[in-house]
């Protein structure tokens, strides 16, 4: 992800409320990266992360990417 202003996945409810006016808990952000969630055409896509001194970090355009991939 190199350094593109790197957003804790704390901050991605708030990021998501801003693209899409819909809420997401915290821990939704945690299972996108983790399990991730299944596209409609039966996909299942992930949320790119990094880890960094133990925190995962997402970036804008990751969200905005997975929010497009999801459907």
């Amino acid at each position: 992800m190199n350094d593109k202003k790197l957003i804790p996945l704390s901050a991605v409810p708030s990021l998501v409320a801003e693209l899409t006016g819909v809420w997401r808990h915290r821990a939704t952000a945690y299972r996108w990266a983790k399990v991730g969630c299944r596209s409609l055409d039966a996909r299942m896509v992930k949320l790119k992360t990094e880890k960094r001194m133990g925190q995962l970090f997402t970036t804008r355009d990751a969200v905005m990417e997975f929010i497009s991939e999801v459907g």
